[in-house]
């Protein structure tokens, strides 16, 4: 069960069973969810459920498509019942660290919509504080990324660099770069983010602070649920 693909199935069935008929979801991004996502397709064609999916990344939304799920624009649903997703980074007070794979602003834009937010990932995930195991991305404009960037590392000990893929800098769903931040332990999320949030050409931070309401973790020694206390 070592593997890091069973701990991630292990927390699919939990999560099934909160999709009731009628629901719209908010279906989010990364390898968790493309496994989730076959699953929802299922469930859906099974039990004949009328559902509606709200992506937060086109990567997603092409997949969903394919499986025959309905998929509607944000703009064009008033409300998201329960939103999935998966994260980098899970700490005690179920803050996360999300944009591992580039959707942060979308994903939280969905999130925070949703009226419970429920997050799915395997136990590698679990730290102790946020930047233990995983970069900070900070979604930013193309046109003044290097000022910003110079900007965050005036905070001491915080190192930034522009997410490239071979060689080739990262452009998320709408536009923009990425900029990864290593953190140093210590840092307050909540300063953090406010700091980061109002520098021109921030779009939009990967912490995702007061929006988890549970947490199912994959473990060794099976699923643990962690709740929003």
């Amino acid at each position: 069960m070592n593997d890091v693909k069973q701990l991630k199935m292990m927390t699919l069935n939990d999560v099934l069973n909160q999709i009731e008929d009628g629901m719209t979801l908010g279906i989010g991004t990364g390898s968790t969810i493309e496994l989730l996502v076959p699953k929802i397709a299922q469930l859906v064609e099974e039990k004949n459920y009328d559902i509606k999916g709200v992506c937060t990344s086109n990567k997603t939304a092409f997949l969903a498509k394919e499986l025959n799920i309905e998929i509607v624009g944000v703009n064009d649903v008033e409300k998201i019942d329960l939103a999935i997703d998966g994260a980098d980074e899970v700490d005690p007070n179920l803050n996360l660290i999300k944009g591992g794979g580039g959707a942060l602003f979308r994903e939280k834009v969905i999130d925070e919509m949703a009226d419970r937010f429920v997050v799915i990932a395997d136990e590698n995930k679990v730290v102790n504080y946020l930047g233990e195991t995983f970069k900070l991305p900070v979604e930013v404009d193309k046109f003044n990324w290097y000022q910003v960037a110079r900007k965050i590392e005036t905070i001491e000990g915080v190192i930034v660099q522009r997410r490239v893929t071979e060689d080739v800098p990262v452009t998320t769903d709408n536009g923009n770069y990425i900029l990864d931040c290593a953190l140093p332990k210590g840092i307050d999320p909540y300063e953090m983010h406010e700091f980061l949030i109002h520098l021109t050409g921030v779009l939009e931070t990967g912490y995702f602070l007061d929006i988890t309401d549970e947490a199912i973790i994959g473990t060794q020694q099976g699923v643990k649920k962690m709740y929003r206390q």
